[in-house]
C-alpha cells in the first residue's frame, strides 16, 4: 500500500510540550497540535456490577458486528457500514479486555491528556487524580503515562483511527535515549497504535535540517538541560556532546524570584506571583538580555497577563543571566559559553571553522531578545585574533535561521526542528526502504530499529 503524504505524522514529545502534525504537503506551518507533556492518571476499584454491565456491552457489540447489510444500499452507504463495524469490532475486543480485568479484580487506571487532563482536574479532587510528567531530565520515567500520551495526540487530537491506520510516525528522540528505549517505542507504535510504519530521528540533526544546513552547531536551551551538539556532513560528534543542567526551569524559578523583588509590579498586578507567570513573561517579548556594553532602559515595560495589565521594571533585563553565571541559581556547572567551547575543541581543527559558523540557538528561551546577539559577543571575545590568519584559526562567528522561504516560520526558530522532521518524513516515507515497515516489524520484532533507523 502506497503512503500518502496527507497521512504522514510527525511526533515530537519533550519534558516541557508534546508537538505533532499530520499532512506534510505542505511544511510551511507550525504543528497542528502542541500541548503540556502532562498526564494524570486514576485508579478504578472495579465493582461486583461491572462484570455484568462488561458483559451485557460485550454481546450488544458483537450483535452490532454481525448485523446484516442490506443489499440494496448505496455504496456510500455501504462504506459507512464498514466503518461502524470496524469501530463495534474494536470496541468488542476492548470490552472483553475490561471484563477480563473485571473478572480477575484488577484495578484500572484511566489516563488524561491535553484538554481531557484540564477536565480532570476540575471534576476530580486531588487526593484522586495523580498528574505526572513522563519524561523527566529527558528520560523517559513512566512509560505507561508515555504511551497514554501518544495515545491521546495520535487517535484524539489528530483524529487518526487505529484500526485502519494509514498514517506512517516520524519519532524524534534525544541524542541519549538507549537502545532499549527505541525498542521500546518501536514495540509501542506497532503493536499497540498499529502504525504502517516508523523512523526514529534524533532531534539536534532535524534541528539542523530545518535551517537548511547539514553541518552547525545546536544549542538547545530546553527545559530541564542545555545540550550542544556537534553535527559534521550530518553525523552528531556524540563524543563532543556537552549537556549541562542547568536550562529553561531554572531561568523561570530565578526569574519568578526577582519578580517577586519588583514592589511596583506585584502591588499594581495584584495576585501572588507564580512559574507559569514568569514564564508567560520570559517568552512574551518583555524580557531582554544586554550586552556588556550595553545600558538597561529606566523606563519601566508595558506587560498583560490573564487579562491584567502592569508593568515590568529593570528585572526583565536579568532574567536569562543565569545561563552565564550559574552561581546565581546556585549551580556549579560549567556556563552555556564554557560548554559551547567545550564541544567545539572536542572536534578536529579543520572542523571547527564551519561549526563556528553554523550556529543554531533552539527552546523556549531562545525567544528572550537579545540572546543570541549576547552568545555572540561572548563567543568573539573569547577567539583568538590576530592580523596574520593562520590555517585553523576562527575569523567570524554567524548564526543560522529558519530559510525566508518559509515565510510562516522564518521568525520561529523554535519550530526549526519540526521542519526538519516534516522535510524528512516527506522523503522517507516514498519509500519501504528507508523505515521499519510492518513487514521488517513482523520479521525482526523491535530489534528492527537499529538497522532501519536514524
Amino acid at each position: 500500500m502506497a503512503l500518502r503524504e496527507e497521512n504522514f505524522v510527525v511526533l515530537h514529545s519533550g519534558s516541557w510540550n508534546t508537538k505533532a502534525g499530520i499532512n506534510v504537503v505542505d511544511t510551511n506551518k507550525p504543528p497542528h497540535v502542541t500541548i503540556r507533556s502532562l498526564v494524570g492518571s486514576r485508579t478504578v476499584a472495579p465493582e461486583p456490577t461491572d462484570i455484568a454491565e462488561t458483559e451485557a456491552a460485550t454481546a450488544t457489540t458483537t450483535a452490532e458486528t454481525t448485523s446484516e447489510t442490506p443489499v440494496s444500499e448505496t455504496a456510500s452507504s455501504a462504506d459507512i457500514k464498514v466503518e461502524k463495524t470496524e469501530q463495534a469490532a474494536e470496541g468488542a475486543v476492548e470490552n472483553k479486555e475490561q471484563a477480563k480485568d473485571v473478572e480477575s479484580n484488577k484495578p484500572q487506571t484511566i489516563y488524561y491528556s491535553g484538554s481531557a487532563l484540564t477536565e480532570a482536574l476540575q471534576q476530580y479532587p486531588e487526593s484522586e487524580l495523580t498528574v505526572t510528567t513522563p519524561i523527566q531530565d529527558g528520560i523517559v520515567k513512566d512509560w505507561a503515562a508515555m504511551e497514554a500520551l501518544w495515545r491521546h495526540v495520535l487517535f484524539r487530537e489528530l483524529g487518526i483511527k487505529r484500526s485502519r491506520n494509514a498514517s506512517p510516525v516520524l519519532m524524534v528522540v534525544p541524542t541519549d535515549w538507549t537502545k532499549e528505549e527505541h525498542e521500546r517505542i518501536t514495540q509501542i507504535f506497532f503493536e499497540n497504535f498499529n502504525v504502517p510504519g516508523l523512523y526514529l530521528a534524533e532531534e539536534p540533526l532535524m534541528t539542523l535540517y530545518g535551517c537548511a544546513a547539514v553541518t552547525g552547531l545546536v544549542i538547545d536551551i530546553g527545559h530541564n538541560s542545555t545540550e550542544i551538539t556537534p553535527i559534521l556532513d550530518t553525523q552528531i560528534q556524540r563524543h563532543a556532546i556537552q549537556s549541562i543542567p542547568l536550562a529553561g526551569s531554572d531561568i523561570d524559578k530565578h526569574f519568578l524570584e526577582l519578580l517577586k523583588g519588583d514592589a511596583q509590579l506585584v502591588r499594581e498586578y495584584g495576585e501572588p506571583l507564580d512559574l507559569e507567570f514568569a514564564r508567560h513573561l520570559k517568552e512574551s517579548g518583555v524580557c531582554q538580555v544586554l550586552n556588556k556594553d550595553e545600558k538597561e532602559n529606566k523606563t519601566r515595560a508595558q506587560a498583560e497577563y490573564n487579562g491584567k495589565k502592569f508593568t515590568v521594571g529593570s528585572v526583565r533585563y536579568k532574567a536569562a543571566e543565569a545561563l552565564f553565571n550559574p552561581d546565581l541559581v546556585g549551580k556549579r556547572v560549567q556556563t552555556l559559553i564554557e560548554a559551547i567551547h567545550a564541544a567545539q575543541y572536542a572536534c578536529k581543527a579543520e572542523k571547527r571553522q564551519s561549526l563556528w559558523e553554523s550556529i543554531i540557538v533552539t527552546g523556549g528561551t531562545c525567544q528572550i531578545k537579545g540572546l543570541q546577539s549576547r552568545i555572540e559577543s561572548e563567543l568573539s571575545d573569547s577567539l583568538a585574533v590576530s592580523e596574520n590568519f593562520g590555517e585553523f584559526q576562527v575569523r567570524d562567528v554567524k548564526f543560522l535561521k529558519v530559510p525566508d522561504y518559509f515565510p510562516a516560520l522564518k521568525d520561529s526558530i523554535v519550530h526549526a526542528g519540526f521542519l526538519g522532521s516534516e522535510i524528512v518524513a516527506k522523503l522517507i516515507f516514498p519509500d519501504p526502504r528507508n523505515y521499519i515497515n510492518k513487514v521488517d516489524y513482523n520479521e525482526s520484532g523491535p530489534s528492527v530499529v537499529h538497522t532501519k533507523t536514524f
